[in-house]
């Protein structure tokens, strides 16, 4: 089933009904066919929910022709909440989100995606317009299975990004997230839950575009986990917690659990780094390199296990 909507901002909530309706119409008829949704959305205040069950769905744009189908869906505008459902394997998003929100305001949009079943890919492109004012979104995803991915561009200031996978089962997971973030204040959490070889890589801020204030949680167990995590950082430097420490106590707030772990840290930038590490398990690797010009750098690690290697590179300048 192939479903093609465009909407603007006056008709944003005819536009949101037709999509209730479209989700009712997928998941109550079309369980096992390849489920497809075109969306090109233009104007601010929508509520849109699609939610899409059987096998191969695919949310994505509006096709040009002659062209192939790797069009992002578009969601133009501000304070607009879209929500989009997936169950079944297969599963492809692609959002190309254009904001004019200007940063640090509150009216950002909001987005949330949640798919269950294996082999899922989000593409998820906030200010895909590129003209640097895509700020104050929330970003929200949920994966449920084995070899998920996510692809995430965010680009501006105060935006928030979860992303919560899990496996499915008890064998290799497989799952991966790859961020690409550019601004400041901004906050990323990322749970990793449930079978091996998970994998996060994040690249935040640029030698153009540096970071400040940037925020990095990282919560997971299993074997075999790779992290690696690059901060540019500005001003006012910026904090990656793995696990978690409280001060108040000698035990980590929360665990890094597992073992074989690979944990791949550098932050720069002109002030205050900060890294905290709870880690629990044996043969685990972590590599960190903190560099500030004009501050302090300040690594705070727990580890209980045996064979762990460390590899700590701290430098004032």
């Amino acid at each position: 089933m192939k479903l093609r909507i465009t909407g603007d901002g006056g008709l944003s909530r005819k536009l949101s009904a037709i999509l209730v309706s479209v989700a009712m119409l997928i998941s109550g008829t079309a369980l096992a066919g390849d489920n497809s949704i075109y969306i090109n959305q233009s104007g601010s205040n929508s509520n849109i929910s699609v939610t899409q069950d059987g096998a191969a769905n695919t949310v994505e744009g509006i096709q040009g022709t002659g062209t192939s189908n790797t069009t992002p869906a578009v969601i133009n505008g501000s304070n607009n909440n879209v929500t989009v459902s997936q169950i079944g394997t297969n599963n492809i998003l692609q959002f190309g989100i254009n904001t004019s929100t200007v940063n640090g305001v509150a009216n950002g949009n909001n987005y949330i995606y949640n798919v269950v079943g294996n082999n899922a890919t989000a593409i998820i492109n906030s200010n895909a317009s590129g003209s640097g004012a895509s700020g104050s979104n929330n970003v929200h995803v949920n994966q449920y299975g084995d070899d998920a991915n996510l692809n995430l561009t965010l680009l501006g200031n105060q935006n928030n990004f979860t992303a919560t996978t899990a496996a499915a089962g008890a064998g290799y997971a497989y799952n991966s997230v790859v961020a690409s973030i550019n601004g400041s204040s901004n906050t990323d959490t990322v749970a990793m839950t449930g079978g091996t070889t998970n994998t996060f890589n994040l690249i935040q801020g640029d030698t153009n575009t540096s970071t400040s204030n940037a925020t990095v949680t990282v919560n997971s167990n299993g074997q075999g986990n790779s992290f690696n995590l690059i901060q540019s950082g500005g001003n006012n430097g910026d904090n990656i917690t793995i696990g978690g420490y409280s001060s108040n106590t000698t035990n980590p707030t929360a665990i890094l659990g597992g073992s074989s772990n690979s944990i791949t840290v550098a932050q720069s930038g002109a002030n205050d780094n900060t890294f905290v590490l709870g880690l629990t398990g044996n043969t685990n690797t972590f590599n960190v390199t903190q560099t500030a010009t004009a501050g302090n750098n300040i690594a705070n690690i727990q580890s209980s296990g045996s064979g762990n290697t460390w590899s700590i590179l701290q430098h004032n300048h």
